[in-house]
């Protein structure tokens, strides 16, 4: 007998980081769930398991607003990616060749919206509303793309470290626009969550994590306290 699609949307969290480890990116999209050309933040890998990514990390928010940005401050190219590495609620940024931690430094704390995993750690607050959009591909892989809303109350009770909030009324971040693609195995391949649940439809920001090459050999080293 099929598992019900609410049920698999429910474990799908669960499920992703049992993988332990996967490469990852992250976008944040205006209006749309999906990713198109230009709305990369950062691409990497992750331990799943050890709360950890790290990631090739764009200059301001997405590729195209930086390069924008820059053309605007008359520069002809985007520029070098930066370096990050997030670890729970903390995230140590590389310029110049050393690493700066940047505040709140907690990594035993809750990750924070800006991190490439925090779609995934609003999955864990799944509602029973999930409707089944269809069938998708990601990077190749057959999913079902499903559409529900998350309540972040939930997800804030099954995660030891809590899950950070973004701005909005507390009613709305009970029930925040969320998408989700499933694979076979149940796993996320991609998560997309509203950041502004009072806005209009059409007018939403998502966060979006796309997961693959699970169970993928990963080494995330913090850096040292003298950032080297």
């Amino acid at each position: 007998m099929s598992v019900p699609i609410a049920d698999r949307a429910a474990a799908a969290a669960a499920r992703t980081v049992e993988a332990g480890s996967a490469r990852i990116f992250s976008a944040w999209t205006m209006g749309a769930p999906v990713p198109q050309a230009g709305d990369r933040r950062c691409e990497g890998v992750a331990d799943l398991a050890g709360r950890r990514a790290r990631v090739s990390h764009v200059l301001f928010f997405t590729e195209r607003l930086t390069v924008e940005f820059l053309a605007d401050h008359g520069h002809d190219q985007p520029g070098e990616p930066t370096e990050m590495i997030f670890d729970g609620g903390r995230a140590h940024v590389r310029t110049a060749g050393r690493w700066t931690s940047l505040p709140p430094d907690d990594p035993d704390g809750a990750r924070g919206p800006n991190d490439p995993l925090w779609p995934l750690d609003a999955l864990f607050g799944a509602r029973d509303d999930v409707a089944e959009v269809g069938p998708e591909t990601v990077r190749g892989v057959a999913t079902i793309r499903c559409r529900l809303t998350v309540d972040l109350a939930r997800a804030d009770a099954a995660l030891p470290a809590g899950v950070s909030v973004p701005a909005g009324p507390y009613r709305a971040l009970r029930r925040m626009p969320a998408e989700v693609w499933l694979d076979a195995d149940g796993r996320a391949r991609r998560v997309a969550v509203s950041t502004e649940p009072a806005a209009a439809a059409g007018e939403q920001t998502w966060a979006i994590t796309e997961l693959w090459d699970f169970g993928i050999a990963v080494d995330i080293t913090l850096p040292g306290p003298d950032g080297a």
